[in-house]
C-alpha cells in the first residue's frame, strides 16, 4: 500500500482496476497464512449515484465511505475497493465469526449516517459478506468465492444485512 492518505491510496479507491489491486492483496494475505476476516461491503444503489453525479462528487463519496470503514479498524487492517460499488475490508487476527459479524454490523451502522458532499446529501446502505481465513479456506480464489456468495446472500435479504460464508473446514 502506498503512502499519502495513510490508510489507503487514491489508486486503491479510484484506480482504473481496483479489482486487480484487491486480488493482489488477497493473494498476499492468504499466502501469509495468518488469520484474518474478509468482509465484502456492497453499497446499495451506488450505480445510480455514480450515474447521476459528476466524477469529483462520486470520488469524494468513495473517500468518505472508506474513511467511515477505517474508523472502526486498527492500523494493521486494510480497506480497499474491490469493485465499482464494493469495498473489501481485511481484519487481521479475527478467528471467530461472532467478532467479524459484530464488526460488520458496526460498519453498516456507520455507513447509514448521512454524508454531505458539496450541497448534496447521500444516504447509503450496505450489505456485507464475511469469510474467515484460513478457517474457511486458505486458498484465495475459494475464499473470494465464499465472500462473494455471502455478500450476494446478504443482498437478497435487503438493505443492511450481514451474511457469513458457510464453514468449509475445521480450524
Amino acid at each position: 500500500m502506498k503512502q499519502g492518505l495513510g490508510m489507503y491510496d487514491a489508486d486503491d479507491l479510484l484506480g482504473d482496476n481496483p479489482r486487480r489491486e484487491f486480488e493482489r492483496i488477497l493473494v498476499k494475505r492468504c499466502r501469509a497464512g495468518k488469520a484474518f476476516a474478509l468482509l465484502l461491503v456492497e453499497l446499495d444503489g451506488f450505480s445510480d449515484v455514480s450515474a447521476q453525479f459528476e466524477a469529483n462528487v462520486v470520488d469524494l463519496l468513495l473517500y468518505e465511505v472508506a474513511s467511515r470503514l477505517r474508523e472502526k479498524l486498527s492500523e494493521r487492517d486494510l480497506v480497499t475497493r474491490s469493485g465499482t460499488s464494493e469495498f473489501a475490508v481485511f481484519v487481521q487476527g479475527v478467528r471467530d465469526v461472532k467478532s467479524a459479524e459484530r464488526l460488520a454490523n458496526e460498519l453498516i451502522e456507520r455507513l447509514q449516517h448521512p454524508i454531505m458532499i458539496s450541497r448534496f446529501r447521500f444516504e447509503l446502505s450496505a450489505n456485507i459478506g464475511i469469510t474467515l481465513s484460513p478457517r474457511q479456506s486458505g486458498e484465495w480464489r475459494l475464499l473470494l468465492n465464499d465472500a462473494e456468495a455471502a455478500a450476494h446472500d446478504a443482498k437478497t435479504h435487503g438493505r443492511g444485512h450481514v451474511s457469513i460464508a458457510p464453514r468449509k473446514t475445521d480450524a
